[in-house]
């Protein structure tokens, strides 16, 4: 069986046309349905049906894609072990929006310099998203919050650091109390149904806080702007943002580390863990530098 048309199926199932997987892969889309074909031939059951340009996966042809994923996974570690010694391959690192602006841009900069052979892909995603897509294969490691259950053994978990949770507030505002702010005043909130936005309700629960939510959001840089524009206040954790005057925002950190947020890489142990561990060392590097 040729690993190409299993991946050519992959790409298939996430873009789910055929136009978009031969964009995906650089194919024609004539390309990508004789290799679809070539596969059903080849396996003996229908793995796609068509309905226009739409493209859906048989009951066979989602098996097939599941176990396709586990196939080509092990198809590029064994690739890694023959080139043990010096590091070479692809990575794919999946990472939440506020690593993308904190953490990301200096190590992928080490990474060029120090590992020019690795080749990273990165992908973004919500924590829920980059662990569904950690289970599937679709990745190899995410710079994600750690999981609020216990991590299975398959995977293994290097923390990177510790954020505080902050009270952010207009720079105008003056109060004295952070509960005192918090119960005066409106609230932007993180989706409570993330780990940030659970850790934050768990604050303002064990403080008996009462808060007006004024809008939820899942995305901490929007809400840094609805802040700065006056709207209200937030809880989110610290992972770098600049405070000052000119941004119109303050931060001060409500000074308990049970409710720190945990970021770190999960990653799937196997033969790429070197490239997981040269990548977590340029993360370290740049924390010291």
């Amino acid at each position: 069986m040729n690993t190409r048309f299993l991946s050519t199926l992959c790409a298939v199932a996430d873009t789910g046309s055929l136009a978009g997987a031969a964009r995906a892969i650089g194919l024609s889309s004539a390309a990508v349905a004789e290799q679809i074909q070539a596969l059903e031939r080849g396996l003996g059951v229908r793995l796609v049906t068509r309905l226009g340009r739409a493209v859906t996966l048989t009951d066979e042809g989602r098996a097939v894609v599941g176990a396709g994923r586990e196939i080509l996974r092990r198809v590029a570690d064994l690739t890694q072990v023959a080139q043990l010694g010096r590091l070479s391959g692809t990575l794919r690192i999946g990472s939440v929006s506020t690593a993308l602006m904190s953490v990301v841009p200096p190590t992928l900069r080490y990474m060029a310099e120090h590992h020019p052979e690795i080749a990273l892909k990165i992908v973004p995603g919500t924590s829920s998203q980059l662990l569904s897509m950690l289970e599937n294969g679709a990745i190899d490691c995410a710079i994600t919050v750690r999981p609020a259950f216990e991590i299975a053994k398959e995977f293994g978990w290097h923390l990177i650091r510790e954020e505080p949770l902050t009270l952010v507030y207009p720079a105008e505002f003056s109060f004295g109390r952070i509960e005192e702010c918090l119960s005066s005043s409106s609230i932007i909130s993180m989706y409570r149904n993330s780990p940030t936005g659970r850790i934050a309700e768990r604050f303002l629960q064990d403080k008996k806080i009462i808060a007006k939510e004024l809008f939820e959001i899942e995305a901490a840089e929007v809400i840094l702007v609805l802040v700065s524009q006056g709207l209200g206040v937030s809880l989110l954790p610290d992972y770098g943002f600049e405070s000052s005057r000119e941004r119109r925002i303050r931060k001060v950190a409500v000074g308990d580390r049970a409710y720190s947020r945990q970021v770190g890489i999960l990653y799937r142990r196997g033969a790429r863990i070197s490239l997981i561990d040269a990548f977590h060392a340029a993360i370290e590097n740049d924390s010291v530098s």
